[in-house]
């Protein structure tokens, strides 16, 4: 299995969970992911497809070398930094406001949408990264047929 093949994977794990949690939170804290009215309805997928490119390439980057807890907190830490960042260019290109550069951030910097995204984004790169050195230390041998007592 190579690195790639497990960063894709991971990234995907990544998109499906961040969905989930925002789905419970959107169910049991009665919160919005984006609170905004007049936002696309393609901000919050936006911001979660750039927090998925910096968990593939923390994937991909890490299984070679490095700690995976390290790597696992700097991928949350660009991680919120993305989201924030697509979020605020987003929402000030649909609000034609260049203020929105500074109010978007400051808005949903502690939002149950961006903080589960980062702590989901470090859970995933973390075991992404295990995942990758586990599979390198245990090389799978290959299975050879039964041997039938009448060969």
């Amino acid at each position: 299995m190579s690195r790639w093949f497990v960063a894709t994977m991971t990234s995907v794990l990544f998109i499906a969970l961040v969905i989930a949690v925002a789905g419970f939170e959107a169910l049991l804290a009665d919160v919005e992911a984006i609170r905004q009215p007049d936002a696309t309805p393609y901000l919050g997928p936006a911001m979660v497809v750039g927090a998925a490119i910096v968990v593939f390439l923390a994937t991909a980057m890490g299984a070679r070398e490095g700690n995976p807890g390290v790597t696992g907190l700097v991928a949350a830490a660009t991680t919120y930094l993305v989201m924030l960042g697509v979020g605020a260019v987003g929402y000030a290109l649909v609000r034609s406001d260049a203020a929105e550069l500074l109010v978007f951030p400051a808005g949903y910097s502690l939002s149950p949408f961006v903080v589960g995204a980062v702590v989901v984004a470090l859970l995933t790169v973390v075991a992404g990264i295990s995942a990758v050195r586990w599979q390198a230390t245990h090389p799978q041998t290959p299975q050879q047929p039964p041997v039938r007592p009448q060969d």
